[in-house]
């Protein structure tokens, strides 16, 4: 059994979220050097690219720490990637802080801006 450790604040400020996120990672941390140790077995893993006969593509969404992770990937009748198009959480997370801006004044703006903690590398994506 992995040893899951549920992370929580009964608060929402910026402390608690801070908090919350260190202690996510330590608690990742400690899950992944779990699942190191105690693995056993080969580790090495290598796959051969079939022809797949036609165009293809799929897509991929897992959740992140800022929210959902959407791949999209198009291959071609050899396996080969032809396309593959990521979309960050940040996407979708930036038109809400000018509406968490709202009745505030200038100052304010830092502060909301890295509670939010948008990448700016993944809205160009």
């Amino acid at each position: 059994m992995l040893p899951i450790t549920e992370i929580g604040a009964p608060d929402g400020d910026v402390l608690a979220r801070y908090t919350v996120r260190r202690d996510e990672f330590a608690a990742s941390a400690a899950l992944a050097q779990h699942i190191v140790e105690s693995h056993t077995g080969p580790i090495e893993y290598a796959a051969t690219l079939h022809p797949v006969g036609a165009p293809s593509s799929g897509i991929g969404i897992v959740e992140g720490w800022r929210g959902t992770i959407v791949h999209r990937v198009e291959i071609d009748v050899d396996g080969r990637i032809t396309r593959a198009k990521v979309v960050d959480p940040s996407w979708f997370n930036w038109p809400a802080l000018p509406v968490a801006m709202a009745d505030t004044i200038v100052p304010d703006f830092p502060l909301a801006n890295k509670s939010f903690n948008q990448s700016y590398a993944g809205n160009d994506l």
